[in-house]
C-alpha cells in the first residue's frame, strides 16, 4: 500500500493555499497543515491593530495609510508563506482540522473576534467613523464627507472641533466646535464671539456664515461647570448651545481629526483644525 491508496494522506496544492489566505490570513496555512502558524498569523495581525488604536494612530489619516500598507505586506506574506508551506506537503498526512467544518469554524471565529473589535471601536481601538449629513460645519466639514474621531479625546479646549451626543436627542451624534469651557463668559456682539471678554479669534467665520440675527448678537452666558458650550461654523445654519444650551463633558464621544473620504477628492486626508 503506497500514499496514493491511503485516503488519509492528501496532497496540498499551493493555488488553493494561496486563495485560501487571500480569503483570510491563516486559512491557507491551516489548509497547509500548519494550525499553530494559522493562529499566530491571526494573533498578529489583530495584535497590530489594538497597538495602533491603544496609540491613537487609528484616529490619524497617517496611521490609517500605515495600516493599510501593513494589511498589504501582511496579506503578501501570508500567502506566500502558505504556498510554499503547501508545495513542501506533497504527501501530507490530515489532521482532524482538515475537514471542511475545521476551515468553516476556523474563518467564522476570526470574524467573530474582527466584528466585535470592529463594532466597540471607540472603546477598544480608539476611534470612530462618522458621515457628515448637513452643512452647519461648512466649509470646515460638508455633506457627505466622512470623518474620523479620536474617541480617546479626554481635555476639551476651545476651537476643537467635536462629536457629541445631542442634549435635545442624546441617540444622534452631532458634530460642532469648542466655544468655551467651564467657567468660562461667553457672547457674541456683532457676530463676533468674545470668550471671558476677549475676542475668540478660533471661533472666527466669514460674515456670509453669520447675516442673521440670532448669529450676531447673544447676551453674555456663563458656562457651567464640567460643560463646554459648541457653535456650529456655519452659524447662521446650525443648532448648538444658542438652542439647546451647554454639552456635559461626560457626553463628547471624541475629537474630530480627519477627512477620510469626502466627494472633493481634494479634501481627503485633510486634518479637521
Amino acid at each position: 500500500m503506497n500514499a496514493f491508496d491511503n485516503p488519509m494522506i492528501k496532497k496540498r496544492r499551493p493555488v488553493f493555499a494561496i486563495l485560501l489566505s487571500m480569503l483570510l490570513p491563516g486559512l491557507g496555512h491551516l489548509y497547509a497543515g500548519n494550525a499553530v502558524k494559522a493562529l499566530a498569523l491571526v494573533a498578529l495581525e489583530l495584535g497590530v491593530v489594538i497597538l495602533l488604536g491603544a496609540t491613537g494612530l487609528l484616529a490619524t489619516f497617517n496611521g490609517i495609510v500605515a495600516l493599510f500598507v501593513f494589511f498589504f505586506l501582511f496579506y503578501l506574506y501570508a500567502t506566500v508563506s502558505a504556498a510554499r508551506l503547501a508545495y513542501r506537503n506533497r504527501d501530507y498526512t490530515l489532521k482532524p482540522f482538515n475537514r471542511w467544518y475545521g476551515y468553516l469554524g476556523f474563518f467564522i471565529g476570526v470574524n467573530i473576534v474582527v466584528n466585535v473589535l470592529f463594532s466597540y471601536r471607540a472603546s477598544l481601538l480608539g476611534y470612530e467613523m462618522y458621515r457628515i449629513p448637513a452643512h452647519s460645519m461648512a466649509p470646515t466639514l460638508d455633506i457627505n464627507d466622512f470623518i474620523t474621531v479620536d474617541t480617546t479625546y479626554a481635555q476639551p479646549k476651545v476651537g476643537e472641533v467635536i462629536v457629541f451626543r445631542n442634549p435635545a436627542n442624546r441617540s444622534v451624534p452631532f458634530v460642532k466646535r469648542i466655544a468655551a469651557l467651564g467657567n468660562d463668559t461667553i457672547s457674541i456682539e456683532h457676530g463676533t464671539v468674545f470668550r471671558n471678554g476677549r475676542d475668540e479669534m478660533a471661533l472666527y467665520v466669514p460674515d456670509d456664515k453669520r447675516s442673521r440675527p440670532f448669529s450676531l448678537t447673544m447676551n453674555a452666558f456663563t458656562v457651567p461647570e464640567n460643560t463646554v458650550f459648541v457653535l456650529g461654523d456655519w452659524r447662521d445654519n446650525s443648532q448648538d448651545s444658542r438652542v439647546w444650551g451647554p454639552v456635559p463633558t461626560s457626553d463628547i464621544i471624541g475629537k474630530v481629526t480627519y477627512i477620510w473620504l469626502s466627494p472633493d477628492s481634494s479634501r481627503i486626508g485633510w486634518e479637521v483644525k
